[in-house]
């Protein structure tokens, strides 16, 4: 298992990216005060929190630019085993597991949209 990020290094990295806490937040998905309380607190960062800012911080795409157009929120559960595998394929493909995810989402949303609003619609005949 790959060692531990520690807030120094997390903090020399935002400041060597030119990023800020919104901007790491908003990657990681939480308020800023939650990572306010990650690098200025002695207790251990989240081992997912982790998972996404090792993501970020492998990403050639980690610019704020990349994190923009971003506009709505949907919270999605993995276990832990799953997010792990999210985060190493994101790695691979050198983007944040945010963006991975939500590619792969639009890609069945736009791949046959009729096909997937049909299967969503009750059928004729059939009651509610």
């Amino acid at each position: 298992m790959e060692a531990d990020l520690n807030s120094q290094e997390i903090i020399r990295w935002l400041k060597a990216a030119a990023h800020d806490r919104y901007w790491l937040a908003d990657g990681c998905g939480v308020q800023k005060r939650t990572v306010d309380n990650w690098l200025s607190s002695s207790c251990a960062i989240p081992r997912k929190a982790q998972l996404i800012i090792k993501a970020l911080m492998a990403s050639k795409l980690s610019s704020s630019a990349a994190m923009a157009g971003v506009s709505q929120s949907l919270v999605l559960h993995f276990s832990e085993k799953e997010f792990e595998s999210i985060c190493d394929i994101a790695r691979v493909l050198e983007v944040s597991p945010l963006q991975w995810v939500e590619a792969e989402v639009l890609k069945v949303i736009h791949s046959e949209p009729y096909k997937v609003l049909r299967s969503l619609s009750p059928r004729e005949g059939e009651s509610d």
